[in-house]
């Protein structure tokens, strides 16, 4: 069963990053717009075999549905204790850790990087990776105590 609670943990987490960033990208001016970072990848991935993303809609379906899976595949990672001292622990570094990776491969991949080009938008990444964190290890724990009863 830990498994199968791992998994909806990350997704759940996921989710949640996913929904603040799109409701902090339509409501805050200067908000991160990750979005550019998974758009990119597929624009580029197609372009490597020969294919052009004509239509920006199926673009950003692609590359939503990757941002997600992504990041419910880190979140369930993490979703692996309900030992106190570990779930602070493996929370603020896999919060840190994909707060980290989505600034770098923004870096990398956008040329003229306005994802996260400022201070502010660094910060709020790593908000919005933290929140995910938190709430796949407080879903797995829930699931846990739940299934042991």
């Amino acid at each position: 069963m830990s498994f199968i609670n791992r998994s909806i943990a990350g997704l759940a987490g996921s989710l949640a990053l996913t929904a603040v960033h799109q409701i902090f990208k339509k409501n805050m001016k200067g908000a991160p717009n990750l979005d550019q970072v998974g758009e990119k990848a597929i624009e580029d991935s197609l372009e490597k075999i020969d294919i052009s993303a004509s239509d920006e809609e199926q673009v950003y379906a692609a590359a939503m549905g990757g941002n997600i899976l992504s990041n419910a595949l880190l979140f369930s990672t993490l979703a692996t204790s309900t030992n106190t001292s570990q779930i602070i622990t493996k929370t603020l570094g896999t919060g840190l850790l994909g707060a980290a990776g989505t600034i770098g491969l923004a870096d990398q991949l956008l040329g003229n990087n306005k994802a996260t080009d400022t201070d502010q938008k660094k910060w709020m990444t790593t908000g919005y990776y933290l929140l995910g964190a938190i709430v796949s290890i407080g879903v797995y724990n829930l699931l846990e105590r739940k299934f042991k009863k």
